[in-house]
Parts: structure tokens; C-alpha cells; sequence
């Protein structure tokens, strides 16, 4: 008896101690994905951002529509129920009355170019929103198998970098010094960290509502794209080169990202979606076994 309990004292200690070795590579793992958010900075050197910024504004515009399109929304509406598109909905109409109180206190307050430093602010919280869902994906895929954290890791931050990278740069062109906007960029990135670590201490209760933060930053980037940056497009089309240069810019952003967001789940997997979606098909057909099995009784 006293051998088996010592026994059972040591495999707890084991677990424990493998716990708390996820917990370090998780986090490691989060922070590393945070400070891609530095990318943008590197990108745009001070000469270069003045030569390029024509074409950051409606890049941006493409790249925040894949990302709602082709990456927020499919996993909202997998992982989601019924209320799924109407948290999208909220999402969007929760930026509209964001919108117009920066503009109003910036007007106030007399801040030069108040409408861009607005949607500046604007990026930043839908940056932070969609890190925080992006830390419930990573922070789960741990839980299941480190290994699979270490990969849905390298998945995000591959698909961040170039969104980052245009981040930076509308934060410059809404009036942030380059410092200003690296350091700003990276407390927004940071909500990763927080996500991971909320979902593995208290997964049971968190990880469902994934969808309710993935569908909110769709909302987001579906307002920033649609009613802050490409209303500023239109409004001012001999600066962006025409409508056949911006249509061309905006093509590239969308495409581009597709692509990056595509190879990622190919290589990486889908993170929280694919595994919800695996769980389902296991569950069924497991349900269908049992089935069969009650028939053959039956018969």
C-alpha cells in the first residue's frame, strides 16, 4: 500500500512538473509570436516609409479584408452557433461609435489629421481583439500537444508578419513617431500572451467562446477596411495614383494574404477551428459506432 501511494506521488510530481514545463514553452511561445510585431518597423525605414506610404493605405485595405473573410469569419461561423454573424454585426457597429468618440475627442482636443490618428487607435484595438482570440487558439493547441502549440506558434506568426508590417505603417501615417508606433504595436500584440495563458488555467470555460472574440475582430476589420481607410482612398484618389493603382494595391493586399493565410493552414493546421471541427467528426462517428452496435443487438 505504501508503494503504491509513493508511486502515485511520483507520477503527480511528473505531471506537475510537465505542466508547468507547457506553461513555460506557451508562454515563450506567445511572446515570440508578440514581437513580429516589431517586423513593421525594420520594413519601413524612415526614407523608405515616404517613398512606399502611396501604397500602405490600400494594402492594408486588402490584407484587413482576407484576414475577415478567408480567416475570422470561417472560424466564427464553424466554431459558433446561430448568433455567430451577429457578433460580427456588433463588432462592426461597436467601431462606428468608437469611431465617432475618437473623432470627437481628438477634434476637441485639436489633434492635427484627428480622422487617420483616429483609425491609428482603431488598428490598435482590433489588433488587440484579434491577439487575444489568436492566444485562445495557441493556448488550446498546447493543451492538446505541445508539439501542435509549437506549430500553430509558427503558423501564427507567419500569417502576422505582413499584417503587422502594414499595421506599422498606417500608425505612422496616422501621425505616430516610429517609436511610438513599434512600441504601441507591441502592447497591442501582447494581448497574445494574455489569451494563452487564460486558456490554459481556466480552458474549460473559455475556450467555446473563441468564436465570440474571432467574429468581434472580423466586425473590426470589416469597419476599418471598409468605412476609415477606403472612404480616405476615394477622398483623395490622385494621391494614391488613380483608381486603377489603389484597385491594384488593394488586389495585392487581399491576394497576398490569402496566400499566406492558406499555405499556414495547410503546413500549420487551423488552429482551434480544425481541432473543434475534428473533435465533432470524432464524436459522430463514434455515435454512428454506437449505432451500429445497437442495431446489431436489435437484430
Amino acid at each position: 500500500m505504501i508503494v503504491i501511494l509513493a508511486i502515485a506521488s511520483h507520477l503527480q510530481y511528473i505531471n506537475l512538473t510537465l505542466f508547468y514545463i507547457m506553461i513555460f514553452d506557451a508562454l515563450l511561445a506567445s511572446l515570440l509570436v508578440a514581437l513580429t510585431s516589431i517586423v513593421g518597423a525594420f520594413f519601413f525605414g524612415s526614407r523608405s516609409l515616404g517613398r512606399y506610404e502611396k501604397y500602405v493605405i490600400p494594402v492594408s485595405v486588402g490584407v484587413f479584408l482576407s484576414l475577415a473573410f478567408y480567416e475570422l469569419i470561417p472560424e466564427t461561423l464553424l466554431s459558433g452557433n446561430e448568433y455567430a454573424g451577429l457578433v460580427v454585426a456588433a463588432g462592426f457597429i461597436s467601431f462606428y461609435i468608437l469611431s465617432s468618440y475618437l473623432h470627437k475627442r481628438y477634434h476637441d482636443k485639436k489633434i492635427e489629421n484627428c480622422d487617420t490618428r483616429g483609425a491609428a487607435s482603431m488598428v490598435l484595438i482590433g489588433d488587440a481583439i484579434h491577439n487575444l482570440a489568436d492566444g485562445f487558439i495557441l493556448g488550446a493547441a498546447f493543451l492538446v500537444n505541445p508539439a501542435l502549440g509549437a506549430a500553430t506558434a509558427v503558423g501564427l506568426a507567419l500569417h502576422e508578419i505582413p499584417q503587422e508590417i502594414v499595421e506599422f505603417g498606417v500608425l505612422v501615417r496616422g501621425g505616430y513617431t516610429r517609436i511610438q508606433a513599434l512600441l504601441r504595436n507591441l502592447l497591442s500584440a501582447s494581448t497574445i500572451v494574455v489569451g494563452t495563458l487564460l486558456v490554459i488555467f481556466v480552458s474549460e470555460h473559455l475556450e467555446e467562446y473563441v468564436w465570440i472574440f474571432t467574429g468581434f475582430a472580423a466586425g473590426n476589420l470589416l469597419y476599418l477596411a471598409g468605412s476609415e481607410l477606403l472612404p480616405r482612398i476615394h477622398g483623395n484618389l490622385s494621391h494614391y495614383g488613380g483608381i486603377s493603382k489603389a484597385a491594384i494595391a488593394i488586389t495585392t493586399g487581399l491576394v497576398f494574404m490569402t496566400l499566406v493565410l492558406d499555405w499556414t493552414h495547410n503546413e500549420f493546421g487551423h488552429g482551434h477551428v480544425e481541432d473543434t471541427h475534428h473533435q465533432a467528426e470524432e464524436e459522430h462517428e463514434v455515435h454512428d459506432e454506437h449505432g451500429e452496435e445497437d442495431d446489431d443487438h436489435i437484430h
